[in-house]
């Protein structure tokens, strides 16, 4: 027991402890052991939150599989996400967080060593060609660091900006395993975290609060509503005056398309005629105007920037991508409060220069995917719900075919909770729907049909829900084909918008070298020809 108005000492080297001695804890070796000619037996590992961020973010020579306490099976797993699925998760951005700070912390941090190891665990039985995720014969494995991460963050993680960190985590987990909501919740979380603390530290502000901004999107495609979900507040700035460097323009982007598709959720109900848009508040006509403004601001800079900064050859498609986000944020915000589908036709211009920059990224992703295979998976928004909305958006013919031959070309399988064979074949179908023709029968080659005029407002879809229902069927061959229950949301003479359940079958997904080979059932090897690579 203690002695009376002492407090009882917890640290020290396990011999002093033995002893019941004070230990100077002088590291590796205590100079009171060594100096008695005993040997000292070393320090017990610190609890979590008992490190200082710069201990956490010190570089070990260690790799991170190899982490005292880790199991066999937790060392592979941990092999294989450095190697194979950090690389991968990073996309186009957060190229640091994956590929080092996660496993710089994970030496130290429990909850960050079971979550990535449930992450490569997952990763690598992700399918790519079945409507469910994952496959999972380690399947229980998974699920037990998952809690294992879970129980570790709520006994012992205190600090909040390692809370904020393991959510980014677990987001990636609950994506990977197709939980909608469980993801959402988990972003909502962190966000929560960051407005309470005001961003905390430099440390989050820099590496932690651009990858919320950008996840803070891809909820409001997923069921989130601009009255049930948080925003970052005063967290993310204005833009600066110039951009030093790509992060830079990146965030300030982000931060805008962020704000871009919080507008175009909070005036749904009015564009769907839900609600009189009467009584639209003035307030979102001012942050309309106001987010208009600032993109064309950060247009004109990341101009300057680019002019100066040409990008390397392994961050072209970074570079081209923020361009594509641009300009469907530019669409989106003068389309927000429009009901007629007929006001996308005044931006194709901007859909043509859309497909034109997919037909600068194709070479560039075939060429990387020559050196590394293309990922099955990428955490955050790539090019593919770009690129769809151009496909569902653009009336014009050629381009919104050009923009689903580039889906299958330069997307990877599954982007955050975005599907890519499932988003192809929802596309493919809305196309059929307004053009009246069949995909698979019609050949262009030669042909005037892509120069036919744009479908009238009444042929077109407004707006689609992809229901959870799935149901297999054969076909003359034999083979099964996935189909997926998706109501359309078409004109109504009534009520203006009315309801059209069809059951969708889900294309299996095949790669490019097998689109360009088709030359009979699909239009493939004209529109290969219309999408040869422009000169960057």
């Amino acid at each position: 027991m203690a002695r009376l108005g002492s407090s009882k000492v917890r640290t020290g080297c396990f011999t002093c402890k033995i002893r019941k001695v004070k230990c100077d804890e002088t590291k590796p070796n205590c100079r009171r052991c060594s100096g008695t000619g005993r040997k000292c037996d070393g320090y017990p590992p610190k609890r979590q939150g008992e490190y200082s961020w710069p201990q956490l973010l010190e570089v070990k020579p260690t790799a991170l599989g190899l982490t005292s306490g880790t199991s066999s099976e937790e060392a592979r797993g941990l092999d294989f996400f450095r190697g194979v699925v950090a690389p991968a998760l990073s996309g186009h951005s957060s190229s640091y967080f994956w590929t080092q700070l996660v496993a710089q912390i994970g030496h130290q941090e429990p909850a960050v060593r079971h979550a990535v190891v449930a992450i490569s665990s997952m990763y690598e039985q992700m399918s790519v060609t079945h409507h469910s995720s994952l496959e999972f014969p380690r399947a229980r494995f998974a699920i037990g660091q998952y809690n294992l991460a879970l129980k570790e963050l709520s006994s012992h993680v205190k600090d909040e900006s390692m809370v904020v960190l393991v959510c980014i985590l677990f987001m990636c987990i609950e994506t990977l395993q197709e939980n909608k909501q469980a993801a959402i919740a988990h972003c909502r979380h962190g966000i929560t975290i960051l407005n309470k603390c005001n961003g905390s530290s430099a440390w989050v502000r820099a590496h932690l609060l651009p990858i919320f901004v950008r996840l803070s999107i891809f909820p409001f495609f997923f069921g989130a509503s601009a009255d049930n979900f948080p925003c970052l507040g005063d967290l993310a700035s204005d833009i600066p005056t110039s951009f030093t460097t790509l992060d830079d323009s990146c965030f300030a982007l982000d931060s805008l398309v962020s704000r871009s598709i919080r507008l175009i959720r909070s005036v749904d109900s009015y564009r769907l005629k839900v609600t009189n848009a009467a009584f639209i508040p003035a307030s979102l006509y001012e942050e309309q105007s106001s987010v208009e403004s600032s993109l064309d601001a950060w247009q004109e800079r990341f101009s300057s920037f680019r002019l100066k900064t040409p990008p390397p050859n392994d961050l072209v498609g970074s570079y081209l991508i923020l361009q594509m986000k641009y300009l469907v944020s530019k669409i989106w915000l003068n389309s927000s409060f429009e009901c007629s589908e007929m006001v996308y036709d005044r931006h194709l211009d901007r859909f043509q220069q859309l497909v034109d920059l997919a037909r600068q990224i194709l070479p560039w992703e075939t060429k990387r995917s020559k050196v590394t295979s293309k990922p099955k998976f990428v955490f955050e928004m790539g090019y593919l719900p770009l690129l769809y909305f151009a496909v569902i958006k653009c009336r014009d013919l050629g381009i919104r075919l050009i923009a689903l031959y580039s889906m299958k070309a330069i997307c990877v399988h599954r982007e955050s909770l975005w599907d890519a064979n499932l988003m192809y074949s929802i596309g493919r179908r809305v196309i059929e729907i307004e053009h009246g023709i069949n995909l698979e029968t019609t050949s262009f080659e030669g042909s005037p049909d892509l120069e036919s005029p744009l479908p009238p407002d009444e042929l077109r879809i407004r707006d689609s829900v992809v229901t959870n229902d799935i149901k297999i069927r054969h076909d003359e061959s034999g083979q099964s084909v996935s189909l997926r229950k998706v109501c359309f949301l078409v004109w109504s003479p009534g009520d203006g918008v009315g309801l059209m359940d069809e059951w969708v079958a889900i294309d299996p997904g095949c790669p490019l070298d097998l689109i360009s080979q088709e030359t009979n059932s699909a239009p493939w090897a004209y529109l290969s020809r219309m999408i040869s690579p422009l000169p960057t």
